[in-house]
């Protein structure tokens, strides 16, 4: 298996359509909870459909990446390092990113402060402030755990680690001070190509957070998912799918 190190930590990465020099990257970012495998086929969809790369990885603390106990305050702030370090080491000049909840805020804040290492953004369920709804799921989940009901496929992403993955990122995003998160003030820097989605019934976080993002995004693209929760490119795939693609495929370098 590939392993990166990336701030003297040990980080799984897998080509889901395999590099070939000369083409574009795209990179998809996990959710809070999720891994690698939480994207299903939609990297190797993507990756055919446009001719490109497609690269996923497990982010610190999750699947088959070194572990963490904790998820201080700032902690998706401190990815963006990480991020600009993976590109790096696998000699990525430009990527395409598409970042899913947390993957989608890390991804924004990427944009905001590395624009030169990107060529465009998409970004599904992404954050930028904390919601009510958010912390009510969140919740939600914690309850489900103490009662003995840990979900299914977290242990599926995570193995033996699901539970300690589930305290110790919950713990974080229902901190005090993680109340107070905002990441609003980023936003403005972006000046790339940008496709903002979300679920119409996500559980999640409401369609205030697309407003945010595209009221501060300039010439951002919005796509709210009827009849989709949480995680459109599992709910909605084929949608996701060609929907994505398109935008994307306004922005490729397919290579000679």
């Amino acid at each position: 298996m590939p392993y990166l190190t990336l701030q003297r930590r040990r980080i799984f990465y897998d080509w889901r359509e395999g590099f070939k020099p000369g083409r574009d990257t795209l990179i998809f970012l996990h959710d809070g909870l999720g891994a690698s495998g939480s994207w299903k086929d939609i990297p190797r969809t993507l990756g055919q459909m446009l001719g490109a790369n497609a690269l996923v990885y497990d982010r610190w603390g999750y699947g088959r990446s070194d572990p963490r106990g904790s998820f201080p305050f700032g902690f998706m702030e401190g990815e963006v390092p990480a991020l600009l370090e993976l590109l790096d080491g696998l000699d990525l000049p430009r990527v395409h990113l598409v970042g899913h909840s947390d993957g989608g805020s890390i991804a924004l804040l990427f944009a905001a402060q590395y624009p030169e290492r990107m060529s465009s953004l998409v970004t599904e369920a992404a954050h930028v402030f904390v919601e009510p709804r958010t912390r009510a799921g969140i919740q939600a989940l914690v309850d489900a755990q103490a009662a003995g009901r840990t979900p299914s496929w977290l242990k599926n992403l995570h193995g033996e680690r699901a539970d300690a993955v589930l305290r110790a990122w919950s713990k974080g995003w229902l901190s005090a001070r993680h109340k107070q998160w905002n990441i609003e003030q980023w936003l403005g820097a972006i000046q790339l190509p940008t496709l903002v989605i979300q679920g119409m019934q996500d559980e999640f976080g409401s369609k205030a957070q697309v407003a945010a993002i595209v009221d501060r995004v300039a010439g951002c693209l919005s796509w709210l998912v009827k009849s989709c929760g949480h995680t459109p490119h599992t709910q909605a795939a084929s949608r996701f799918a060609e929907r994505v693609g398109k935008f994307l495929a306004r922005h490729i370098n397919t290579g000679p």
